[in-house]
């Protein structure tokens, strides 16, 4: 392609994840290592951070020219045959219920991942069957897990990041790797607060009747941190034009507060963050993650009621 016309400021559309975005160039590039993705663009109303290099496949522009070539004689092949990269396949395991493996699971539909998912109705098949079988692979062996391969990867967060990585969903410069890792551990922190309202073997609510007293407030929401984040960013989703997998649990916890909302016929907390239910609406709509929300897997208990008693399922 002919790269020429698209002079810095010129303005075109850029494709991510399927999304066309008003975007104008930062620069071209004639490096050899750029060839694939030569364009640098940015985004309407988003920061540096999110600029972005690509190829012809993903502009809109009438700048864009076809490069005319003489045409070269025919020679014969040579070389080795192209071996395209297997599809990624993996395994996840957590208790069967929507909790700390919904993220796991909305990521893995998102990015059209082959994946099995273990959903351990008790201790036993845990316990007794897999667990000492992870083991082997490793010492840390808990729920959720991701298996791919012989690599077993636990632990929540370093789930989600393994995923991030593998995927794709991490950010592509430093500035948005470290604002998806900030989210990851704030928003293990409103999840922690949920646990804590509605298992009854935490100390905030240890009888139902304190579950009672404390709900509404839980189901006001405490999204003031995210709210003041979306505003001070501007980007339509946390960390950028397209989710990362903070995003998927952010997504999750609001959902469940919204839930916790309606049990308990309290307001929703949307009426306060309107940023955060733009958030809401947009990641919910996203076409690769229809299937999920028709699944049984998104209709599973948000909590453990049958093991652990929560008081909100």
């Amino acid at each position: 392609m002919d790269y020429s016309a698209l002079t810095p400021g010129a303005k075109l559309q850029a494709e991510v994840d399927g999304v066309w975005y008003s975007a104008e160039v930062v620069t071209v590039s004639t490096g050899k290592s750029r060839a694939k993705a030569p364009v640098k663009v940015h985004f309407a109303g988003y920061t540096a951070a999110d600029d972005i290099w690509v190829g012809a496949a993903r502009l809109r522009s009438k700048l864009l020219k076809e490069k005319k070539e003489a045409k070269k004689p025919e020679t014969a092949k040579k070389g080795k045959k192209k071996v395209e990269k297997p599809k990624l396949e993996v395994e996840m395991g957590y208790w069967a219920i929507r909790g700390l493996g919904a993220p796991i699971r909305m990521i893995l539909e998102y990015k059209g991942v082959t994946y099995t998912d273990n959903q351990y109705a008790d201790g036993q098949k845990w316990f007794a069957e897999d667990k000492p079988k992870l083991l082997e692979k490793n010492p840390l062996a808990n729920l959720p897990y991701v298996k791919e391969g012989d690599t077993v990867i636990c632990q929540s967060n370093s789930v989600l990041s393994y995923l991030g990585m593998r995927l794709g969903l991490a950010g592509r410069d430093p500035t948005t790797r470290f604002k998806n890792e900030q989210l990851l551990c704030e928003i293990f922190d409103t999840r922690n607060a949920m646990i804590e309202l509605v298992y009854p073997f935490k100390k905030v609510n240890r009888t139902e009747a304190e579950f009672k007293e404390s709900a509404p407030n839980a189901a006001a929401g405490n999204f003031g941190k995210y709210e003041a984040w979306l505003d001070m960013y501007k980007t339509d989703y946390f960390c950028g034009p397209k989710p990362l997998v903070c995003d998927f649990h952010i997504w999750e916890m609001l959902d469940q507060t919204k839930l916790l909302a309606e049990k308990i016929g309290e307001k929703t907390w949307f009426e306060k963050f309107p940023l955060c239910k733009a958030f809401y609406d947009r990641f919910k709509a996203l076409e690769p993650l229809q299937k999920y929300f028709e699944s049984p897997a998104y209709k599973l208990p948000c909590n453990n009621i049958a093991m652990a008693g929560a008081y909100f399922g």
